[in-house]
């Protein structure tokens, strides 16, 4: 397989990307698509002997039949297909997320430089991954809210002591002052304190409350 293919529904960015790459020297021959079904077309018309298909397409994402992923999840890691690069206006962690669940190969924004893209294409081309540097920090450092509010938590009960974090975990399993003093070894006086400095610390006024928050913490399941 040999050239490139550039799917793009802007005439002037695929010519202007093509001339970049003639330049360039290395991505020869080109063709041009401007939807899904045009690079389709492209992709499965039959080859004249001794040529071949395209060896990299370059692939935006907002095409006007379908998105740029339709053509991702129909062609991508087909053994001996193209190699795929999604070059898009987004920079969101979840489209370059989705693109490379999709079967991209790489995934840049569209404000990449033409050097860096150049190199990015070249690397594809030759076998390995590409994603543009700050979206990869982006996936890498990503954490869900759900990962934010379990830190947080955690955080919270670590301002206890050793001693009130066990009478925290007592209290959220539903151990009243009684239980609490005889599971702690102590008298239902200190337990009571235990139990009061527990809630100025974390600023909470109720034993449900101390269990929500040991649930958002993952101590205790729901």
């Amino acid at each position: 397989m040999k050239g490139t293919l550039i799917v793009d529904d802007h005439p002037l960015f695929r010519q202007g990307l093509r001339a970049a790459l003639e330049s360039a020297g290395g991505f020869e021959p080109f063709s041009e698509a401007g939807s899904v079904l045009e690079a389709k077309s492209v992709l499965d018309a039959p080859e004249p002997a001794g040529s071949h298909g395209p060896a990299l397409v370059v692939l935006d994402i907002g095409l006007p039949d379908a998105p740029g992923f339709a053509l991702l999840e129909d062609r991508a890691g087909i053994a001996g297909g193209p190699r795929f690069f999604m070059l898009s206006m987004h920079r969101e962690r979840a489209v370059a997320l989705k693109a490379l669940r999709s079967g991209a190969d790489g995934y840049a924004s569209k404000e990449i430089t033409l050097e860096a893209l150049i190199l990015a294409l070249r690397l594809v081309l030759s076998g390995q991954g590409f994603v543009e540097i700050e979206i990869l920090r982006e996936l890498l450092t990503y954490r869900s809210p759900r990962e934010d509010e379990e830190s947080a938590a955690r955080e919270s009960i670590a301002t206890l002591s050793a001693r009130e974090r066990e009478a925290f975990l007592l209290i959220a399993e539903g151990r009243g002052a009684k239980e609490l003093a005889s599971s702690l070894g102590v008298s239902l006086r200190s337990a009571e304190n235990y139990r009061s400095a527990i809630y100025r610390k974390l600023e909470i006024q109720s034993a449900a409350a101390v269990a929500r928050l040991a649930i958002r913490a993952g101590l205790i399941k729901a």
